[in-house]
């Protein structure tokens, strides 16, 4: 079986420990990047690469919606990208959802949610 590779966008060191810590102990390739710009360059230049996306809202240089609007108009339409999230405000997974995102995790957030939500979002 093909190993799921991760491209995580955040921004937060302290989150980005978290992630690494989660996705290495079920096994995950993955790569972290600091800012949605990063995350648009790394997916450029390995465009079939990753099996998901992991991305934080609130970055500095470029956000996680705009960096979704540029991955789905000029980079890959196809691989599912979830939202990762401190904000829990009423409208913000449907605003995730109609940005081009897949998928919506709310932080904190225990790490068998993190998974079951990649596994979901790889399945589809």
């Amino acid at each position: 079986m093909n190993k799921i590779k991760i491209l995580v966008a955040e921004d937060n060191q302290i989150n980005q420990l978290l992630m690494k810590v989660i996705l290495k102990n079920n096994n995950y390739d993955f790569v972290i990047v600091d800012n949605g710009l990063l995350a648009c360059e790394e997916l450029k230049s390995k465009p079939n690469y990753y099996s998901v996306i992991l991305m934080d809202l609130m970055m500095p240089v470029m956000n996680g919606y705009k960096a979704t609007e540029e991955i789905r108009k000029n980079i890959n339409n196809k691989i599912p990208i979830i939202a990762v999230t401190a904000d829990v405000t009423s409208n913000i997974k449907e605003k995730c959802l109609n940005t081009g995102m897949n998928d919506y995790i709310a932080k904190p957030f225990e790490s068998i949610e993190l998974i079951n939500i990649i596994t979901k979002n790889i399945k589809q």
